[in-house]
């Protein structure tokens, strides 16, 4: 049932009820396919319930109708294409909204203080100056009662100073656990890397940077993947995508950006390098994960050695981070044509 499906007239009552059976058939999809409770995997499925998703339901449905497995991937997937955009444009306007907060409270914290500085300041000075009259005892008198109330005002300013520093410490916190559901909605999980999504945040900031054209990208896939997952099961799987992506991430240097787009696919955007020195990077990865020996844990069964192939382009002022990226994509497919476990370079 769609939530056109609703009766317009069902009460509070009755959505928390629905809410809540859509909450348990999730719990329980998510089961019934070896799918873990993690957020990404409970918001796609829950989703798929709620039938606000059209997309989300057309691509499990057809999956499923196709006698396929519904695995992690696939999931992970329909989450960065149909919600974490969404997701990064909600935290974004929060983190925006803490941002106006967190000046205006300071601003009010600052107007407060000077205003009181200032008007001490100013009646001590008239105090002085009261001395001078020929009723001064009365005028001392005066001006000792408006000092004291502005002590007074100063003290309770200072209660003020105090709760909007515990205001402003509170909004810093919420503001970094925004950031930081910011940057899960960017991260792949399994590996730690960007996503698609971040790719296309991150790679586009730097090459908006990029105004020498000195910028390279190198594209990368494990070959014969699907022959892993065939033999040693997604768990190895798992763990070959993750020995790959920590290999890529030790060996590229400081500022580059790693990225997991696909399955097997990884992308790393160089900021500042030649094509010999991009080519040189990709085959010190290469090399090093042809030389990676994994034994599985729980039958000591040793994994056949696996490699990667590697495409590089470099970038001309022409590029976006779309035809640089195809174009570091077609000499990752010359490199596979070619025999894998190799390098290619783009013409």
């Amino acid at each position: 049932m769609t939530t056109s499906d609703m009766d317009s007239s069902a009460t509070p009552m009755d959505a928390a009820v629905r809410e809540d059976d859509v909450a348990f058939r999730v719990i329980d999809f998510l089961f019934v396919h070896r799918l873990s409770t993690t957020p990404v995997h409970y918001a796609v499925v829950h989703a798929y319930f709620d039938g606000k998703h059209q997309e989300i339901c057309a691509a499990i449905d057809g999956l499923l109708a196709a006698g396929k497995p519904l695995d992690a991937f696939f999931v992970g997937e329909l989450y960065e294409e149909y919600l974490a955009a969404e997701a990064i444009r909600r935290f974004r306007g929060v983190g925006s909204d803490v941002e106006r907060l967190l000046e205006g409270l300071m601003d009010s914290l600052r107007t407060a203080d000077q205003g009181s500085s200032e008007y001490q300041a100013s009646l001590r000075e008239n105090i002085g100056k009261v001395g001078q009259s020929s009723d001064a005892l009365h005028l001392k008198q005066v001006a000792q009662s408006l000092l004291e109330s502005a002590i007074k005002a100063s003290e309770t300013n200072d209660v003020l100073k105090k709760s909007l520093e515990t205001a402003d410490q509170e909004a810093r916190q919420l503001r970094s656990e925004l950031e930081k559901h910011r940057r899960e909605t960017m991260t792949d999980p399994l590996t730690g890397l960007l996503n698609r999504r971040g790719m296309e945040v991150e790679m586009s900031r730097v090459l908006g940077e990029d105004v020498e054209g000195k910028a390279t990208m190198m594209v990368l896939d494990i070959d014969h993947f699907k022959r892993i997952n065939d033999t040693y099961g997604h768990a190895v799987g798992d763990v070959v995508i993750r020995k790959v992506a920590q290999t890529v991430k030790r060996l590229i240097p400081a500022g580059a950006v790693p990225v997991r787009y696909g399955g097997e696919e990884f992308a790393v955007l160089l900021p500042r390098s030649s094509a010999d020195e991009a080519r040189g990077i990709a085959e010190t990865i290469r090399d090093t994960v042809e030389k990676l020996r994994l034994i599985r844990r729980h039958d000591k069964m040793a994994i056949s050695q696996f490699t990667i192939s590697i495409g590089i382009a470099k970038r001309s002022l022409r590029d976006d981070m779309e035809t640089l990226f195809q174009r570091a994509d077609k000499a990752l497919y010359e490199a596979k044509s070619g025999g894998r476990n190799r390098v290619m370079l783009a013409v």
